[in-house]
């Protein structure tokens, strides 16, 4: 007897809740005991590198770092403050309406009591109000120099830290590490003049985590996006993240709150504004007609959830960094402070040389200086003061003259489109030793005018052509232009190979041109990404410096019309390929022409724009791709058991390969296109000097604006 469907519903149900339900057995009337479950599959794991490998750029949120501190601090405020419209299964609506308070509480108590309307739990008929907590042990606190008003959220978090062992041991380890930094956080606090409570910011942030990042790409202790960290003075790029520099961002950090409470006059303001962005507070402020940050947390589509718990929960944290007793934290033993000598080391140097010389690890040079994320001093600068243990300078200064005579490493400056690959090939090294050397994950990171390292030994005798890139020595590039005339009275054209992360802005802003240029003179569409491996035809200005880009040499380029006859024959024998019309006879079918030229259905298929299962017509002309000029005999007897008759091989081969005559796009000298397969198939065709942009006359398309 076969289950039932409920059963088989059942069922899946159970596995699909991965083993936190067990389905029960409808099936009693088969007798017996209950059946055995199937054991759950194992989960398939995502491929990051695979996905990267789709998507053509980095995975957003694939390489964040999150501490168990702030991964279990989140899961606890999707449970205390469910979003608008979650629910808890098991839990009672919480009664977090005026608690109150006991008379002489220092502090603020303001508003309704309530919590936000999005921030509640649907009402249920069977809940049941909790109890009201006791909140006399408030009145013995003492205060931060912020602020405080004792919303229901900053008192929730004040018990989460108080009485839940998650909570407990989150903020343990907060305080424990706030002691590495905590000295040079408040001393950059104090030099502009800001309250030192402001490093509880910090902690909510990152908890004192210099590599942390989160998936919106903030980075460090103070959690920096990339444009505002460039914006206060903080580089971001391969070979130095400033953002993890405990130092510096701590400084660009209380630059950038000062900056936000001039503007707001509030410190709940100024850091809903750093959690959200000043420009989403300023919005929401106008929208509602209040600067009250409670008063905005309370209403629908006021703030970000996020950012209407960020506030409380610094406070709760400033709260009880001031009375570590009254939260059973006194005993905690804090991390030593962050101290250190600075020694003045050459470029280039890495930290596993550096360590070897100096008899430690590379671990201690990498604690001391997380901005340098490579494990390497950066290459394009002449030296950098590095930090070191303390009493260690004069052995770290004899380490480092070691650790440069030992690296055979030479700086390079990577022209405007260049790639590791055209690195290697002039340098004769490989592009695995060139990521290896340089701590290079994602080739798209690399961009024209940054310093990598190549090694000394692999500096060919003769150098390469200094400003130009094609193919190999003896094969000719094959470049399809757009069926328009162009006016470049006074400009000369040159061919550019796109790469990994071009865009139309950077590519016209090298060349002096304009997107709508670029758009104009290629079949580009501009709202599309750039791939790599596109080449372009861009008309400068006479005179341009070309030092600092990679360009294709003119003399190799053969332009044609795209979609021309001429450039479909080409671009076939450039693939070893002949490009043949068939005349298709009675009885035949895709498959059996296919089948005559090795070749599959749905190739031709695809070459004649037909469907697999087309039906073709006697006399109707099919184009095929023949890996050999004409039918081979071989081919012929296998299929019909003789060799053809030459009434047959004239309808296979009805029309001959043209030779390749140029069709008014440019004339000169020859050159020939290499022909990988070895059938004399190979042809002498004409091939464009690269100095003129005469094309065939047509009604020129308006180009797109170009913005990206």
């Amino acid at each position: 007897m076969r289950p039932s469907f409920s059963a088989a519903l059942t069922l899946a149900l159970a596995l699909v809740a991965g083993g936190k339900a067990v389905a029960r057995d409808t099936l009693s009337s088969q007798g017996g005991g209950k059946p055995a479950l199937p054991a759950p599959a194992a989960l398939t794991r995502e491929s990051f590198a695979e996905r990267r490998a789709v998507r053509g750029v980095a995975l957003e949120g694939a390489e964040t770092s999150e501490t168990p501190e702030l991964r279990a601090m989140r899961r606890f405020e999707e449970e205390a403050f469910p979003r608008q419209g979650a629910v808890i299964p098991g839990q009672p609506e919480p009664d977090d309406s005026a608690k109150g308070l006991p008379a002489g509480l220092e502090g603020r108590w303001g508003g309704t009591g309530d919590i936000p309307r999005e921030l509640r739990s649907p009402e249920r008929a069977t809940a049941q109000a909790a109890p009201k907590p006791n909140l006399e042990w408030l009145r013995q606190l003492a205060l931060p120099e912020l602020p405080v008003r004792w919303e229901p959220q900053v008192i929730r978090f004040l018990e989460f830290f108080k009485d839940d062992p998650k909570g407990r041991s989150i903020m343990s380890a907060w305080l424990r590490k706030m002691g590495r930094y905590r000295a040079v956080i408040e001393r950059k606090l104090d030099e502009q003049g800001l309250p030192r409570d402001l490093i509880y910011l910090a902690m909510i942030e990152s908890g004192f985590d210099p590599g942390a990042t989160s998936l919106k790409s903030a980075g460090g202790v103070w959690q920096f996006i990339p444009g505002a960290a460039r914006a206060y003075g903080l580089e971001v790029s391969h070979w130095v993240d400033a953002r993890r520099d405990p130092e510096r961002a701590a400084e660009a950090a209380a630059r950038l709150l000062k900056d936000l409470y001039v503007r707001f006059g509030s410190w709940p303001l100024a850091f809903a504004a750093y959690n959200a962005g000043y420009g989403a507070i300023l919005r929401s402020i106008a929208r509602f007609n209040t600067n009250d940050f409670w008063e905005l947390a309370r209403h629908e589509a006021g703030l970000p959830w996020e950012t209407s718990l960020y506030v409380p929960k610094i406070l709760a944290a400033a709260i009880v960094g001031h009375n570590l007793k009254a939260f059973g934290f006194a005993t905690i033993a804090q991390d030593a402070p962050w101290e250190f000598d600075r020694v003045e080391v050459s470029s280039g140097i890495s930290f596993a040389a550096l360590a070897r010389a100096a008899g430690t690890k590379p671990d201690v040079i990498e604690d001391l200086n997380p901005e340098y994320t490579s494990g390497r001093i950066p290459p394009d600068r002449s030296t950098v003061v590095l930090r070191v243990p303390l009493g260690s300078a004069n052995l770290f200064a004899k380490a480092a003259s070691e650790a440069r005579t030992g690296e055979k490493l030479l700086p390079v400056v990577l022209r405007f489109g260049e790639t590791l690959d055209d690195v290697a090939k002039s340098r004769g090294s490989s592009v695995r030793e060139l990521k290896r050397i340089n701590a290079v994950t994602d080739s798209a990171e690399l961009r024209g005018g940054m310093t990598i390292l190549v090694p000394v030994r692999a500096v060919p005798t003769t150098p390469a052509v200094p400003a130009t890139a094609g193919d190999n020595a003896d094969d000719t590039i094959l470049v399809a232009v757009p069926d328009r005339v162009f006016g470049t009275q006074g400009r000369e054209r040159v061919f550019y190979r796109t790469r990994d992360g071009d865009t139309l802005a950077d590519i016209a802003a090298v060349f002096d041109v304009t997107a709508d240029n670029i758009v104009e003179w290629n079949n580009i569409d501009p709202d599309a990404k750039l791939q790599p491996k596109l080449i372009f035809q861009l008309f400068v200005r006479e005179g341009l410096d070309r030092a600092g880009v990679m360009l294709l040499d003119s003399d190799k380029v053969r332009v044609v019309t795209l979609g021309s006859e001429e450039f479909l024959e080409l671009e076939a024998a450039r693939r070893g390929k002949t490009r043949l019309f068939y005349s298709a006879r009675s009885g035949d079918t895709l498959a059996k022409i296919a089948k005559r030229y090795g070749l599959t259905p749905g190739d031709l298929a695809r070459v004649n724009r037909l469907s697999a299962t087309s039906e073709l017509t006697e006399g109707q002309k099919v184009v095929v791709y023949s890996p050999t000029p004409e039918l081979p005999k071989e081919i012929t007897t296998k299929v019909t058991g003789a060799p053809p008759t030459k009434k047959q091989a004239l309808a296979m081969k009805d029309v001959a390969p043209k030779n390749g005559k140029s069709d008014g796009k440019s004339g000169g000298k020859s050159a020939t296109i290499k022909n990988t397969s070895k059938t004399p198939a190979a042809k002498t065709i004409a091939k464009d000097n690269g100095k003129t942009a005469k094309a065939q006359p047509a009604p020129s398309k308006k180009p797109g604006n170009g913005k990206r």
